[in-house]
């Protein structure tokens, strides 16, 4: 079976530990699939709390995000009480859309359990359309992702 393939990277600016909880588990005993996005959308929201945006608005007053697309690697197992350390590096930054590439690693040994990427489209909330992104946090994630010039 063809599998999918990110691309990882060298390194990821923005990191935050989540532990693994009893409503993160499937039917197996280990991290549900769709538990996984759900850490990674805390570790989203925490990084955009560190650029002084939120999903509903990065910084203007009108424009949000949406998902466009995810893609998931799933690497190894992550069990209850496990923490979980979700590094992200944005990538792909454009006018109105970019994409967060996400590492997720388990804290005490070491041994990768996922790597995850999200396309974000610029979301404007009042006219419930896609919308440039705010020139400033364009700059936050140019900054973050250490692109030259920013």
């Amino acid at each position: 079976m063809p599998r999918v393939k990110i691309e990882e990277h060298a390194s990821y600016p923005f990191t935050i530990e989540l532990e693994v909880r009893v409503a993160d588990l499937n039917y197996g005993a280990h991290l549900g699939y769709e538990r996984l996005l759900s850490l990674a959308h805390q570790a989203r929201v925490r990084m955009f709390e560190r650029l002084g945006a939120t999903e509903l608005d990065l910084g203007d007053g009108a424009i949000g995000i949406v998902a466009a697309d995810v893609a998931v690697a799933y690497l190894s197992e992550a069990f209850l009480n496990d923490v979980l350390v979700f590094e992200i590096k944005p990538v792909e930054i454009g006018l109105v859309a970019f994409r967060l590439a996400h590492r997720v690693v388990h804290k005490d040994t070491g041994r990768k359990v996922a790597l995850v990427e999200i396309g974000f489209v610029g979301f404007d909330t009042h006219r419930r359309a896609p919308g440039r992104l705010p020139e400033r946090f364009v700059a936050a994630l140019r900054e973050m992702a250490g692109e030259p010039g920013s």
